[in-house]
């Protein structure tokens, strides 16, 4: 239901004109409370109340326009008091009272401003709204019969009225006044819609796919309402009703787009899915069909690409229809983009990414996928020269930010790294945990510039935002470890890193060292020895480190054995050779 907005505005120096002469007038009043309506009474108005009246309307309106409502309300009231047979001043004062949503104090205005003019259908409109509002059901059906018979023309009042009787309880009724709109306005959606449901609503479907199949008389050529009478028919199991009807339009078209997409909805309901997509292709091999409603019939398979196979394969020979009849559009190939990517097909769906970006490159979206699949391959010169173009069109992208950072830290320009994610996290995001990425990633960066206290700080700033941060808790741990400094902390930490993320070799190994450090050298040993299981014997650092173990609990040969595996791994380590000459550790 709608509710005309009245605006009552006027140019000032037309007010007179517009309020008109205020007569005497006798009224009565809802409420004997001088916030609301003055009680009844004889006023006799002089010419200078008059005036004040006048006056202080125009000052009404003012506020009311400026959008100050509890000083025009309190003018409006004024107004009434010196001039109580003034309707418009009722009738504005309802209106703010109705915006603020008290309704009994706006009904009461109203209400007066009606009796003053019964014959104006905006004080009619908000009288009714109010009665039905309030679940004076039959009063507002008699407010809005009596606008349709002094407006015939007013469709909103015809509505209103028929509404209020399905309200009512009134549905034969409201049926016979969307009769009359019909036989006075013609055939159209809203108003057979409104019949189907209450056809429905009296239990009569025959009476409802009635109302659908006269608007496909009118509008043969839209498919929407066979969809409609095929959806009504379903739901009422009757099936054959339903085939019989898209049977009439695949046989009016058979290749229109939208008789196909009925088709496979149709099927698909039945659990035919394979006659489904067979139909669901055939539109989507229409160049007829716009390309904006395969895109959403599309997107609509992504959710389920990942666990079911069969999907993924049609989202894919679909996505291949979409870019071959639609090769302009980028949102076509940004889709398919998605798709290909969700079936690993990495190369395929950088390419159709690309093609989105060639076709309009102003969709930041597209460009983070580009980016993460650069990402994915490692392929961190193209990521650096891709996110510099990013950054060139999206200066407050933060995402574009974080992976040049994350480029640059790869490439080893830690100074470059750092800029750009410390821009990163001026630009911030409400995702706390892509806010610990980026103080992880910085405090990597100033590890590398052997800036402890900025690193340190970088990672605590990180735990803030995700104290659960495995790979956090882990670094910073293994770096405290290193420095020997703050090693119960570190042990905590490296624990606390293992429970997370438990078999983690890495974290094994850092917990490993971090006993190693504080002289556990048996529980160094046993933890090392998990991270080796894990890692499958081929990390130079943590064979080395396994080495490093041995011998403090004096097996030499084996220490020896250890350090020479870490050197055929190539392990970064300064001392290994001359631990190796030696047989003996060098700090």
């Amino acid at each position: 239901m709608k509710l005309k907005t009245y605006v009552n505005i006027f140019w000032l120096w037309a007010a007179a004109l517009f309020i008109g002469a205020c007569s005497s007038a006798k009224m009565g009043s809802t409420k004997d409370n001088s916030e609301n309506v003055p009680a009844a009474k004889t006023v006799v108005i002089d010419d200078v109340r008059k005036r004040q009246a006048e006056e202080k309307l125009i000052e009404a309106k003012k506020m009311d326009i400026l959008g100050d409502a509890p000083a025009a309300l309190n003018l409006y009231k004024e107004c009434i008091r010196l001039d109580p047979d003034n309707d418009a001043a009722y009738y504005d004062a309802a209106v703010i009272l109705f915006n603020q949503k008290q309704y009994e104090d706006a009904l009461g205005y109203v209400s007066e401003a009606v009796k003053i003019d019964p014959s104006n259908t905006w004080y009619l409109d908000l009288y009714g709204t109010l009665l039905g509002g309030i679940g004076n059901y039959k009063e507002a059906i008699r407010v809005y019969q009596q606008m349709v018979q002094l407006d015939p023309e007013n469709t909103d009042a015809w509505f209103n009225w028929a509404f209020f009787l399905d309200q009512n309880k009134q549905t034969d009724e409201a049926i016979a006044v969307f009769n009359q709109i019909e036989a006075k306005f013609g055939v159209n959606e809203d108003i057979s819609l409104e019949k189907q449901r209450l056809w429905l609503k009296l239990g009569k479907v025959d009476k409802a796919a009635g109302e659908l199949k006269q608007l496909i008389a009118a509008y043969p050529e839209e498919p929407k309402y066979y969809s409609l009478l095929v959806d009504l028919y379903m739901s009422n199991k009757m099936e054959d009703k339903a085939y019989e009807v898209l049977q009439e339009m695949i046989a009016a078209d058979p290749n229109n787009p939208r008789a196909n997409l009925v088709m496979a909805d149709y099927y698909r309901k039945k659990g035919d899915e394979a006659k489904s997509f067979e139909a669901l292709k055939r539109a989507f091999a229409s160049p007829d069909l716009d390309a904006a409603v395969k895109i959403s019939l599309l997107a609509s398979f992504l959710p389920f690409l990942q666990e079911d196979a069969i999907k993924r394969a049609e989202a894919v020979e679909l996505g291949r229809l979409l870019v071959n009849v639609h090769p302009t559009d980028p949102r076509a190939h940004a889709l398919f983009g998605d798709i290909l990517y969700q079936d690993d097909q990495i190369e395929q769906a950088m390419v159709e990414y690309k093609k989105s970006l060639s076709l309009d490159d102003s969709k930041f979206v597209v460009w983070q996928q580009v980016m993460l699949l650069y990402d994915r391959e490692q392929n961190y010169d193209s990521l650096l020269v891709l996110s510099e173009r990013s950054l060139e069109l999206f200066p407050d992208q933060n995402m574009a930010y974080y992976f040049n950072g994350y480029a640059n830290m790869q490439l080893k320009k830690y100074k470059n790294a750092i800029a750009s994610l410390g821009k990163a996290v001026e630009i911030g995001s409400e995702d706390k945990l892509f806010i610990a990425q980026m103080y992880s990633s910085m405090g990597d960066a100033f590890y590398n510039l052997k800036n402890d206290a900025a690193s340190d700080s970088c990672y605590e700033q990180a735990l803030v935002f995700d104290p659960q941060n495995a790979y956090v808790l882990n670094n910073y741990s293994y770096y405290l470890s290193l420095r020997g400094v703050r090693l119960d902390e570190a042990k905590k930490m490296a624990a606390r890193a293992n429970s997370i993320a438990p078999n983690t070799a890495a974290y094994e190994d850092t917990y490993g060292w971090v006993l190693y450090q504080l002289g556990d050298y048996a529980g160094a040993k046993e933890w090392i020895e998990k991270s080796m299981k894990n890692a499958g014997s081929t990390d130079g650092t943590v064979l080395e480190h396994y080495g490093d173990v041995l011998y403090k609990l004096g097996d030499t040969n084996g220490a020896v054995e250890y350090w020479m595996k870490a050197k055929e791994q190539n392990v970064d380590s300064d001392t290994i050779d001359k631990k190796i000459a030696g047989k003996k550790l060098y700090d």
